[in-house]
């Protein structure tokens, strides 16, 4: 368990901070290379309608609504209304992007992440991640349980045909297999590049990826999770070279993990708030 301490004057502070780290993570999750069959700087992986350069204009373009959300949040703003700042967010991203849904999932993820986060921060100077994560049950698995109705058709289509939790479902869940990966790798590696690669790896291994079931159904998911289960990290380069192997392998399979991309967003948040330094 990692904990978070911080002096806030005001809730605008407070949500500034917690909004750059958002987009920061996003930038990181971008940056990040190899991670197999996913966008990153270096290639457009398994996409042809997106690449690192398209990705970063979106998450940038982001800031503002992490800024809002948290805000609001802190404020005691309704759900429902934090939903709709969501749904403009998108909105901006369509615009920035030509219509290519570059970040929808991190807009959900990160934004849960920031209103809760900013909401502790409001009543509590001092929090744990279990905190985080019992506020985050207690801010959203109701709502999004009773009220909240999944628009995403992808989504939607994939987790009715194979049965499966979506993001949704990690949400109502209180996120608890990010949290639990997050509380063993920031024990256990330094290195913010192999912290990500060997998450990448834990994520996709317990994570019914919407994406690629969408993309190629659970032959590809199967395929995937046996691919990346040989990755051995006993030589960091030697990983490394075996990673960017299974890039390639993926990128022509059409294998692209979108669901663990935003998951590892959120685990690089999490690293920025937890790792050790106070606001």
């Amino acid at each position: 368990m990692r904990n978070f301490q911080h002096s806030f004057p005001n809730p605008k502070k407070m949500a500034r901070y917690f909004a750059k780290f958002a987009v920061c993570a996003l930038y990181d999750e971008l940056a990040l290379y190899p991670k197999p069959g996913l966008v990153s700087f270096i290639d457009s992986g398994a996409h042809q309608d997106m690449n690192g350069d398209l990705l970063f204009r979106s998450l940038f373009g982001l800031r503002h609504y992490y800024f809002q959300v948290g805000l609001q949040a802190s404020l005691n703003t309704a759900p429902n209304q934090l939903i709709n700042l969501g749904i403009q967010a998108e909105q901006r991203m369509h615009a920035i992007t030509g219509g290519i849904n570059t970040h929808r999932g991190a807009i959900f993820a990160l934004g849960i992440f920031c209103t809760s986060i900013c909401k502790l921060s409001h009543k509590y100077q001092q929090f744990s991640t279990q905190d985080l994560q019992q506020a985050i049950l207690s801010d959203w698995s109701e709502f999004l349980e009773k009220h909240h109705r999944n628009t995403d058709t992808h989504g939607v289509l994939v987790k009715q045909k194979y049965a499966v939790s979506d993001a949704k479902q990690m949400a109502i869940e209180g996120y608890s297999l990010v949290f639990e990966l997050f509380h063993v790798l920031i024990e256990t590696v330094e290195d913010k590049a192999l912290f990500g690669l060997m998450a990448y790896q834990r994520l996709l291994l317990k994570m019914d990826d919407i994406n690629i079931l969408y993309r190629t159904g659970t032959q590809g998911l199967a395929f995937a999770r046996q691919k990346i289960q040989t990755l051995s990290f006993d030589n960091q380069h030697q990983a490394v070279q075996q990673a960017i192997d299974l890039h390639h392998l993926f990128s022509k399979k059409n294998i692209s993990p979108g669901g663990v991309a935003d998951m590892l967003a959120v685990l690089y948040f999490l690293h920025y708030i937890f790792s050790g330094a106070s606001s």
